[in-house]
């Protein structure tokens, strides 16, 4: 604290063995106290400052909160010499609700360099949050450092065109990847550490695995299997039957066991491809040898061994909630329940240390709106959403129950964040700072209008200072009678506009008042904080605007995912999309073919899921034809768009991919016609 406080606060403190008259600041560490473990006493008098605890933890978060109370500046370590550092007499008694209070963060989809996930790790710091649950391999890279079998990081951390991996989640063709070293791995343990973090591991086995089997081929089932995951992936687990990659295994986990002091290993369990052991001659022949009847106990059969393996390195396993499938765990086994709150419930039920992260309130990939970037499977996961979590509660667990719920965590999954730049910090924050209340705060003590009173008040200024690029609600704009009437979401904030449906910038004009004007639809309104960061950009409600909608048909070399039909690009229902059942390659093309020509100023050309731009078209390019044979205008898809603007009536619209696509299948939609 001594050399942060000198940072911060730009005047000198010093060390001294007995106690000053004022002007003090006593951190007094007892294990004699009568004070919760991570718990704090925090004292402000006229003389000076006293934090008690009975646990080095406890003296930190009395740190923390003092630092709440002085000027936000202080977490930027810049000030400019004339803040107020006088603090309040206060006497502050705290101890935490759940002694996990974790954070994932998903680093093989997008990959953070270590100076990224050391900043994220000291964000989580301050909001008091104790656990960093590191998700370092998938299907799309394996990210540590294995010395023993170093394939895993020469191939299995990179993708692209010419690479094992394929392209995918908007890498591009072009080389992608990364992994830490294992000194950048102890470095980052022992900064965590510093903070009182706890990093636990996860190596997700054994399905997700594609980087492994990629690396090293071997390692998959045999036979003639052409299933895929749920995300699309081919050839993405490990074959139980082989004896050898026990030990393969084991050797892998020894290695990076040593690297975490955490007494807990997670090995992640979820999402297998069932269908590959069912079609593998070797998984088969073990079911026959043990007897067993369904493939969810050939996932039990490889989680008990991995028990065994982890415990060898003087830890627990952990995994996702699916290690509960098909038998007993140990009772030391820590679970995941990411599924569902029912989930949860049967973990606990099941009498395993259990840790609450369902879904709909913890994945923080999810949209935070409707019209906004991030997945939506698990549901709108708004701050509101995200703070009513109460892991007990909601799950209506007895007391005795309650006591195997060691806590909560959110989730960060990466697949969105190539794009826009920080958009990790963008969908965490400040649903981690609801996070870090649900976990710490009894609740009674708390309540979402309070909280986000002292979010916006206070806390985003801490955000702010901490560099940490946050979400903030976008104003609410209505168009009546003529009229745009706007209004901020907060009483200081600024809302800055546009009248060409670009996005506003920090020199857009300022909202002052009413906006006169037969065009609303082309206006764009944002949130600004300081004019560095912004909120989601919105247009008015009730600002109509049709696009034409012409009869269409479509001709194409794309196969189709009969789920996701190629009428749904002719129906002009702009939450409808065409889907193709594999990857496309270059050469493959899809025309919109209009009954007559159509006179446009301006043709859009969106591809990806509608709101979550994923599984779009990244290398190729959209063009016209004014006579149904020659086409002009090219335009070069960026992140999933192309703008054709026509001086003619046009006959057809094509889309022409010039390289294997970025991702494992495509999206489509309909096109957006402006007169």
């Amino acid at each position: 604290m001594q050399s942060f406080l000198k940072k911060a606060a730009r005047f000198g403190f010093s060390q001294v063995k007995q106690v000053p008259s004022s002007n003090y600041i006593i951190l007094d560490l007892s294990a004699a106290y009568d004070i919760p473990q991570e718990g704090y006493k925090l004292t402000v008098t006229g003389e000076g400052i006293t934090i008690k605890a009975s646990s080095e933890s406890g003296i930190f978060y009395g740190i923390q909160t003092l630092f709440q109370m002085l000027p936000p500046v202080i977490y930027s370590g810049n000030p400019k010499g004339d803040e107020n550092w006088t603090i309040q007499g206060v006497e502050i008694e705290d101890s935490p609700r759940f002694g996990y209070r974790g954070m994932h963060l998903d680093v093989s989809r997008t990959f953070f360099d270590a100076a990224t996930v050391k900043n994220f790790i000291n964000w989580l710091s301050h909001h008091k949050i104790n656990k960093f649950h590191w998700h370092l391999t998938d299907d799309n890279g394996w990210r540590i450092e294995v010395k023993k079998y170093p394939k895993l990081t020469e191939l299995g951390a990179w993708r692209g065109e010419n690479e094992v991996l394929r392209p995918s989640f908007g890498s591009g063709n072009e080389r992608y990847g990364g992994f830490y070293t294992q000194k950048e791995i102890k470095e980052i343990v022992a900064y965590a550490a510093e903070r009182h973090i706890e990093i636990i591991p996860e190596i997700d086995l054994p399905g997700h695995s594609r980087a492994v089997t990629a690396s090293y081929p071997e390692v998959g089932c045999d036979g003639n299997d052409n299933s895929v995951s749920v995300q699309g992936e081919a050839q993405n687990v490990w074959c139980v039957g082989k004896e050898n990659n026990f030990k393969m295994l084991e050797n892998i986990i020894k290695e990076i066991a040593a690297l975490f002091p955490s007494k807990y290993f997670h090995i992640g369990g979820d999402e297998v491809n069932y269908d590959a052991w069912d079609n593998c001659p070797h998984c088969q022949a073990l079911m026959k040898e043990k007897g067993m009847e369904k493939h969810e106990e050939l996932l039990n059969y490889f989680v008990r061994r991995m028990e065994t393996i982890v415990e060898k390195q003087g830890k627990h396993m952990a995994g996702w909630d699916e290690i509960l499938d098909g038998g007993e765990l140990k009772p030391e086994s820590m679970v995941y329940a990411w599924r569902s709150v029912a989930k949860g419930i049967e973990s606990v039920k099941k009498g395993q240390p259990t840790v609450m992260l369902p879904g709909e309130y913890c994945y923080y990939d999810m949209k935070q709106s409707p019209a906004e970037r991030g997945h939506n499977w698990a549901g709108i996961v708004t701050l509101e959403k995200a703070y009513s979590l109460d892991p007990v509660a909601t799950a209506n667990l007895d007391e005795n129950e309650s006591k195997l719920v060691l806590g909560v965590q959110g989730a960060l999954w990466a697949e969105l964040f190539g794009y826009p730049a920080r958009f990790m910090e963008y969908q965490a924050y400040p649903r981690i700072a609801a996070l870090a209340e649900v976990g710490w705060t009894q609740p009674k003590n708390k309540g979402f209008i309070d909280f986000s009173r002292r979010l916006s008040s206070a806390h985003f200024e801490r955000l702010f200072q901490m560099g940490i690029a946050f979400r903030m609600d976008p104003p609410k704009a209505v168009y009546t009678n003529g009229a745009i009437l706007v209004t901020a979401p907060y009483s200081w904030a600024v809302v800055r506009y546009t009248t060409d449906e670009t996005e506003p910038t920090m020199y857009s004009p300022v909202y002052r008042g009413e906006i006169i004007t037969d065009k609303a639809h082309k206006f764009r309104f944002a949130t600004f904080y300081k004019d560095e960061i912004k909120s989601v950009s919105i247009q008015p409600e009730n600002a109509s605007y049709s696009y034409i909608s012409p009869a269409t048909t479509i001709e194409t070399s794309m196969n189709e995912n009969s789920r996701f039909p190629i009428s749904n690009v002719t129906d002009y229902k702009h939450n409808t999309y065409f889907r193709t059942a594999t990857r496309v390659n270059a050469g493959d093309h899809f025309t919109y073919i209009f009954d007559n020509p159509v006179k446009a100023s301006r043709i859009t050309v969106e591809t990806g899921i509608p709101n979550i731009s994923f599984y779009g078209v990244t290398d190729g390019y959209a063009e016209y034809s004014y006579d149904g044979t020659n086409y002009s205008g090219k335009r070069e898809f960026k992140l999933n768009t192309a703008v054709l603007i026509p001086e003619k009536p046009v006959k057809k619209v094509r889309i022409v991919i010039t390289k294997p696509n970025d991702g494992h299948i495509l999206s489509l939609q309909d096109l957006r016609i402006e007169e």
